[in-house]
């Protein structure tokens, strides 16, 4: 690591995380004499954690790891746990239509693509895993927000706006709030060439046992490959099952 880009504070706040990887709770005096921090710094930087839940301070007077250690690591455990039961299933619908699947994900107020199936003959997409794609005019997207509540979709808008990118593109936020609308009540989306000209695609969410929206599954190719209301569908029934089964596999409905 180049020591121009390392903060000291930040390195500060991580050593007194990793002291938790040894002990389940400590005062502010041991964890002083572990890392020989003066005071004021290091009340500042407990401070700073305890005000984010990353430390609580128990009954006791001793810090332990706080509720935001235990969110993060549980949603690297579901996300992990999705792509392992997806995949394959996304590797046989990819092979089934000869199109390309993605599986994606809000991070935060990003469409973030966690996983792809590609087929090895036909159209080549260009997305890739890791990558950020538009909320406002993809199926993953749109999906994703659709089963966001309000305040996300809002901070979305506000923060990445509704860009034009083709001649179909929803740039409004009254048309977007009713596409959103109709996927509710149809229970898949559609990006009808809203990203990409001649590109179609069918996607649906997933959701947890309490209902909540934790990624979506999509199938993509060109306006051929899903000509009309029957292949469109066809794809939606495909995707409906394949849901069943990773939302099976995760929660055990």
């Amino acid at each position: 690591m180049e020591s121009k880009y390392h903060s000291s504070t930040i390195q500060k706040a991580l050593d007194i995380l990793d002291l938790f990887n040894h002990h389940s709770n400590l005062t502010f005096t041991e964890i002083q004499k572990f890392l020989g921090y003066n005071k004021s710094t290091l009340f500042r930087l407990i401070y700073t954690l305890v005000a984010n839940d990353y430390l609580r301070k128990n009954e006791m007077g001793q810090y332990e790891l706080g509720l935001s250690v235990f969110l993060l690591g549980n949603r690297i455990s579901l996300e992990e746990q999705l792509r392992i039961v997806a995949e394959p299933l996304m590797e046989g619908l990819s092979k089934k239509f000869d199109l390309t699947v993605h599986l994606g994900i809000l991070d935060g107020i990003t469409v973030i693509i966690i996983a792809k199936a590609a087929p090895l003959s036909g159209i080549k997409m260009v997305s890739r895993v890791g990558v950020s794609v538009p909320a406002h005019c993809t199926g993953q997207g749109k999906t994703l927000l659709a089963y966001s509540p309000k305040e996300r979709i809002e901070r979305i808008i506000n923060t990445h706006g509704l860009n034009r990118y083709t001649p179909n593109t929803i740039t409004t936020t009254d048309g977007l709030n009713q596409e959103l609308e109709d996927i509710r009540q149809r229970g898949y989306t559609i990006d009808n060439s809203e990203h990409e000209k001649d590109i179609r695609c069918v996607a649906v969410p997933l959701l947890n046992e309490k209902g909540q929206i934790i990624a979506a599954i999509s199938i993509t190719g060109l306006i051929t490959d899903f000509p009309d209301d029957k292949a469109i569908q066809a794809a939606a029934d495909e995707l409906f099952a394949i849901r069943e089964v990773i939302m099976g596999k995760l929660f055990k409905v």
